[in-house]
């Protein structure tokens, strides 16, 4: 899935238009890269993404 494709599809799931979809995933995109920048290692790097991928996992549930 690439990203024009993630946007068309929260934009549908979630019926807000595919503009402030973007500038949404953007933001999340920018927030995620920013905290694994700021890890002091790859180990630390690692765990905040894993913890993200857990996160949305159990969301999903």
């Amino acid at each position: 899935m690439n990203h024009a494709d993630m946007i068309a599809k929260v934009s549908e799931k979630s019926g807000v238009n595919s503009a402030d979809c973007q500038k949404v995933l953007k933001s999340f995109e920018d927030v995620l890269s920013d905290e694994i920048s700021n890890s002091k290692d790859i180990s630390g790097a690692l765990d905040k993404a894993y913890k993200v991928l857990s996160f949305l996992k159990n969301k999903k549930r």
